[in-house]
């Protein structure tokens, strides 16, 4: 791409690499948008490498259209993952797009939650993540185990806890709940065959879908409901606290990520509610831009 004098532009770019899709973002160099483009998933483990190898090919091609890429960088899930930065890296080097940083996609999150400054972001979507950075740059998380030793005050951990409290329920020593009802009125899971099948043939998604109903029975009052919500909702607390603590900060900004936190659930509720009470010097908020726009962020600031 062209300036208006004929000249080649530069830019920097972001890449937000999500498991469902991906957004890649380009500015000029004074922070402005020239142009996005979104793509599918940037996850490796579920696509395959031939797929992860010809959406690397797509995505360079886009960036390297539009001009001379100054900076890039590239968030994603599962940057441990050594065969994805050897791919990456590959590809950079093939486009000729020197200047690459890979970094996890909670980064880029709380960067452009926090439109670059210091605070908290806490995820609560199918899994769990708190994560800050404080004015000096310190980087601290808490969080992010993953669903079978972690991911409390998350869809899965809703889900989860939602199962368990029905199979109470069925056996006999637990309390009744409208959660039972639901599960068979709305996802076809009336008997515990069907409740077994449905949560150990499938994957942790399936039992993320579960949330809904949850919130569903606590906004009918459903007292099992109730305290599964306010259960996870202290969870998520006990990770920003734990965040807070480690980055040795006290009055921050905590800028609320994910399905459940960015809508107007009872979980979202109830966290704020906790929080509140237990730790009045943070402050909740929403993100100020989406982490597309941190990408971007990160990219220009390498050049600085």
């Amino acid at each position: 791409m062209n300036d208006m004098n004929g000249n080649d532009v530069e830019f920097v770019a972001g890449i937000d690499g999500g498991g469902t899709k991906t957004r890649v973002l380009c500015w000029n160099l004074n922070g402005k948008k020239l142009s996005s483009k979104q793509f599918g998933a940037f996850n490796l483990n579920s696509i395959g490498d031939k797929a992860f190898e010809s959406l690397l090919d797509r995505i360079c091609l886009y960036i390297t259209s539009v001009g001379t890429c100054k900076a890039l960088c590239i968030g994603a899930a599962g940057i441990s993952n050594k065969k994805m930065e050897k791919l990456i890296a590959v590809h950079m080097k093939q486009f000729g797009i020197h200047n690459w940083r890979l970094v996890g996609d909670h980064e880029i999150a709380l960067c452009g939650a926090l439109d670059g400054k210091g605070g908290i972001g806490l995820i609560a979507g199918t899994g769990s993540i708190c994560f800050g950075k404080s004015a000096t740059g310190l980087f601290e998380r808490a969080g992010g185990w993953g669903h079978l030793i972690g991911d409390e005050g998350s869809g899965y951990g809703l889900g989860r806890d939602a199962v368990a409290a029905v199979a109470r329920a069925y056996d006999g020593y637990g309390e009744p709940t409208l959660i039972q009802e639901l599960l068979a009125q709305d996802m076809n899971l009336a008997s515990r065959a069907e409740i077994i099948s449905y949560v150990y043939t499938k994957d942790k998604s399936a039992v993320a879908a579960i949330a809904p109903i949850v919130e569903k029975a606590c906004s009918q009052g459903d007292k099992v409901a109730q305290c599964i919500v306010r259960k996870n909702a202290f969870s998520l607390v006990q990770l920003v606290e734990a965040v807070s603590c480690k980055l040795g900060v006290e009055k921050v900004c905590v800028a609320m990520l994910g399905g459940l936190l960015s809508h107007k659930t009872n979980l979202r509720a109830a966290f704020v509610a906790e929080l509140g009470e237990v730790d009045k010097n943070k402050i909740c908020m929403d993100p100020i831009h989406d982490a597309a726009t941190g990408a971007a962020m990160m990219a220009l600031e390498m050049l600085r």
